[in-house]
């Protein structure tokens, strides 16, 4: 009998804050690093006295002389993974960086070439459902269930194509990322030009 495939669910565990300050930049306020990296933990304990020490602080060393944005180089430092050694300090990279889709599942915001693409409850959703089944085509019916996502009654069939057609129409240019299977419904695969972040 064949093993049946589950899908793995990742669970958050914590997250990284990235700080872009420098000691001097520290000292300009009066304060030092390590201050700064207290008053931080302290409010972490404020809002979760429970885990008040579940926290630690990495300071980033560079060598003197190194250029681009304090944060770019911190997150170098500390080997963030989706940290780019190309340092973006000119307005054309700036613009080239920020070329394609990012989903930010967890704010529930879609940016296009860097612009907020001001997606309603239901385009963002719809999104969000094709994304956690990539490279599967989901019905018509699977996209109506998740209505309840934001507080609403089922559409029908014909409403749910409206709200892709808006979809599309709001990341246009990329628009082919959403594709239709033809009497079935939808759905999206992997994409270089699609960054999907869950923090």
């Amino acid at each position: 009998m064949p093993a049946i495939q589950t899908k793995s669910i990742n669970v958050a565990k914590g997250f990284a804050l990235y700080v872009g300050i420098s000691e001097q930049d520290a000292q300009e306020a009066g304060l030092t690093l390590a201050q700064i990296a207290q008053a931080l933990k302290q409010t972490l304990a404020t809002l979760v006295p429970t885990k008040a020490t579940e926290t630690y602080a990495a300071v980033a060393l560079a060598p003197e002389g190194s250029t681009g944005r304090n944060l770019d180089i911190t997150r170098l430092a500390l080997r963030e993974p989706r940290a780019t050694s190309t340092p973006a300090n000119t307005e054309a990279d700036e613009k080239t960086a920020a070329k394609g889709l990012v989903v930010d599942l967890t704010r529930k915001r879609l940016f296009v070439d860097g612009a907020n693409a001001q997606l309603t409850c239901k385009e963002f959703e719809l999104f969000a459902f094709l994304i956690e089944n990539t490279g599967e085509t989901v019905s018509r019916k699977q996209i109506a269930d998740i209505s309840d996502r934001c507080g609403e009654s089922t559409p029908n069939a014909r409403t749910i194509d409206v709200h892709v057609r808006r979809l599309r129409a709001k990341i246009a240019g990329y628009e082919d990322v959403i594709r239709t299977s033809r009497g079935v419904g939808y759905r999206f695969d992997k994409h270089p030009d699609v960054l999907v972040q869950q923090f």
